[in-house]
């Protein structure tokens, strides 16, 4: 059995990832700015991104493996206050490689995003190696976390490992954050709510069940340190599209009712297709998606259906 710390556990995907390593028999660590009231006082230690002294709190809870999720802003909100995005989120990063190095050089998983680092595909399903161009702020932040971790991993040996993360969904995600388009898109049709679309429909974007998502963030964590002076980085996601139209139609299907669907001005930064090519990650470490597209979002949908009608 192993320890591993989360920051930013208590949100959508790290309660999942804190509920898979336990399923694996692992103790978990949730750091986060307030505990909530379904963890015990043993298992959290206080984190918050703009206060680095709180990093100390992680240390001293002599985790075997960090996975950093901590993130204060959606790519919405970053387009409307970039210098908050960056100073935050690039600040709280820079202190947490910085004192891990120092003091404690134990594996690092950092989430970034594998919908908005490569901007306009040159090249579908777009695999790792495909130049990072993104078009918004919160795709620019994230390629310069990127690239923090390459450079504390070449000057430092941090043994820093990085998962593009795709479109994770679940019918746990909070829709307060106003992201996740598969989730957010679920919950309104099973509530008769209408649904929002940016542009006309015909984005395409790779959808991945959150469990599949947390078992490729444990596989990276997992894997044996690369020699390589390069970061690690993989694609995580089901490495397959589908537009918002057709997700739509396939959730009012799930709920048995039609969408009330509305258009409104597609936005700069929303891209025409993201489709990750998800063969490293499988050839490096076994991972693969388990849950097709459609069963995965039947389920979510049935379980809406039974918490909130």
């Amino acid at each position: 059995m192993a320890r591993f710390a989360i920051t930013g556990g208590t949100g959508f995907v790290g309660s999942v990832l804190a509920a898979e390593l336990r399923l694996l028999g692992h103790e978990v660590i949730l750091a986060t700015r307030g505990r909530h009231m379904l963890t015990d006082a043993q298992h959290w230690v206080e984190y918050d991104l703009q206060d680095t002294a709180t990093i100390t709190n992680v240390i001293e809870a002599k985790p075997d493996g960090i996975f950093h999720l901590a993130w204060s802003t959606t790519p919405g909100s970053a387009e409307n206050d970039p210098s908050a995005d960056a100073r935050t989120n690039l600040g709280g990063l820079l202190a947490i490689f910085q004192q891990i190095s120092k003091t404690m050089p134990v594996p690092i998983v950092f989430v970034s995003s594998g919908g908005t680092v490569y901007g306009k595909a040159k090249t579908l399903p777009i695999p790792e190696e495909h130049p990072l161009e993104p078009l918004s702020i919160y795709g620019i932040t994230k390629v310069a976390a990127e690239q923090y971790a390459a450079n504390f991993r070449a000057l430092h040996g941090l043994d820093v490992r990085v998962a593009r993360l795709s479109n994770p969904f679940g019918a746990s995600q909070s829709p307060a954050k106003l992201q996740g388009a598969a989730s957010i898109f679920a919950r309104h049709v099973v509530l008769g709510e209408p649904v929002t679309i940016w542009g006309d429909g015909s984005v395409v974007r790779d959808y991945i069940d959150i469990r599949d998502a947390a078992q490729a963030l444990v596989a990276i964590m997992m894997k044996e340190p690369s020699q390589r002076e390069r970061v690690p980085t993989y694609n995580v996601g089901s490495g397959e599209g589908v537009s918002l139209n057709e997700l739509v139609k396939m959730i009012g299907v799930a709920a048995g009712r039609t969408p009330n669907v509305s258009y409104v001005k597609g936005r700069s930064f929303d891209i025409p297709a993201n489709i990750l090519n998800i063969k490293k990650l499988n050839e490096d470490t076994g991972w693969a998606p388990k849950a097709a597209l459609e069963p995965a979002v039947n389920q979510m949908v049935a379980t809406l259906k039974r918490n909130l009608t």
